[in-house]
């Protein structure tokens, strides 16, 4: 029994990290397409429609341009409401 919800806990563990992983690509990939700038996971956080950008000045006020065609790309093509950009 023990070993039923243990592994029941850690499929729906696995699943979650697979959707953050996913949703992540995702927002990477848009980026990428609307400014030609390449992120990795590590510049990018989102928690609750705040997505936290940590790059250079320069890749932040270019990213900050296309903002709101970034946050409406991702709402309308792939159903990703992002509330907020905070960049660092």
């Amino acid at each position: 029994m023990l070993m039923k919800n243990l592994r029941h806990l850690l499929e729906r563990f696995s699943h979650s990290l697979n959707k953050d992983t996913l949703t992540k690509e995702t927002i990477l990939k848009t980026i990428e397409e609307l400014t030609k700038i390449k992120l990795n996971f590590k510049n990018l956080t989102l928690k609750e429609g705040v997505l936290e950008l940590n790059g250079s000045p320069t890749i932040n006020n270019e990213i900050r341009l296309k903002e709101e065609v970034l946050k409406s790309e991702l709402k309308e093509r792939h159903k990703l409401n992002i509330v907020r950009i905070l960049y660092k």
